[in-house]
């Protein structure tokens, strides 16, 4: 009976310690795998192209709702936007094919964790909520920033220039209430009170500038730029960005770390050789977009 009951001691008091042993070396080997493909993928993303876990093999399968200019949309048939010719060159960088799958936004990370697509690319912003589910490998910084007509004829420079204005924003939104703060801000400093439009969206909100009947908008930095480039002659931002702390990343399971590892540094080789730079520019983001 003593003899059983050492036993049973010893199992009971050995048995965690072998346990949390084997988990531990399996978080090392975790660990090291990812290192050496980090330090691999440094050098040279394509370097396991042939290895990494992809839907498809020779294929980079994203998925993308392209509703949302100027990071993707449809023109002709054809998906054209900053996200498009971003996964070109970071494919391009890893040696495989591009190849987009669209759908809705509400489908995509059902889609990424159902093993249907390799990565989301969608001007997808990144959260708390998101990041539970997903990993991300951020690319772009957006912010809120001020559309006026244009020539800004009421000389709108910044925030405090609203008081005393008329300033449209999508109810229920964070431009909404970025324009009650900046409402607040205008009572408590004894300035003219600003007037809230609150519409059913940005476009509506667009509209308004354009007929008159507001004096300005306050909208994130990619929308302002599809709006002035659908109607250059109708707005222009003025003043600087603000509230710019939103990221937007590049979500891959989080089931596939070596493939994260992979596109995030054919990511960092894209920005290297300017082609970030230059793509924030041709999209009309502003610079300080860039991560």
């Amino acid at each position: 009976m003593q003899l059983g009951r050492l036993r049973g001691d010893w199992h009971a008091a050995c048995l965690p310690f072998h346990y949390r042993f084997l988990e531990t070396s399996m978080m090392l080997r975790t660990l090291c795998l990812l290192l050496a493909a980090t330090v691999l993928f440094a050098d040279s993303p394509a370097a396991w192209a042939q290895t990494l876990p992809l839907v498809d093999d020779g294929k980079l399968t994203w998925g993308s709702a392209a509703t949302f200019p100027p990071f993707e949309s449809m023109d002709n048939d054809k998906a054209v936007g900053f996200d498009v010719e971003m996964v070109d060159a970071i494919t391009a960088k890893m040696k495989l094919t591009s190849s987009m799958s669209g759908m809705e936004f509400k489908g995509l990370i059902p889609a990424l964790l159902g093993n249907r697509i390799d990565a989301i690319v969608s001007g997808m912003y990144i959260n708390p909520e998101r990041s539970q589910v997903v990993d991300f490998v951020p690319y772009l910084k957006v912010g809120n920033q001020i559309l006026v007509a244009k020539g800004n004829p009421l000389h709108i420079q910044n925030k405090t220039d609203m008081c005393g204005h008329r300033v449209a924003a999508p109810v229920g939104t964070v431009y909404e209430k970025a324009a009650q703060q900046i409402m607040a801000d205008c009572q408590s400093t004894g300035k003219p009170a600003l007037s809230l439009l609150s519409l059913g969206s940005t476009a509506a909100g667009a509209l308004a500038l354009k007929e008159g009947r507001a004096d300005a908008i306050i909208a994130s930095t990619p929308t302002n730029a599809a709006l002035i480039k659908d109607s250059p002659d109708a707005f222009e931002t003025t003043g600087d960005v603000f509230d710019n702390g939103t990221l937007l990343g590049i979500g891959v399971s989080k089931d596939k770390p070596l493939l994260k590892a992979a596109i995030d540094a054919a990511f960092k080789q894209i920005v290297a050789d300017g082609i970030i730079t230059d793509l924030i520019k041709k999209y009309g983001l502003p610079p300080d977009s860039a991560l």
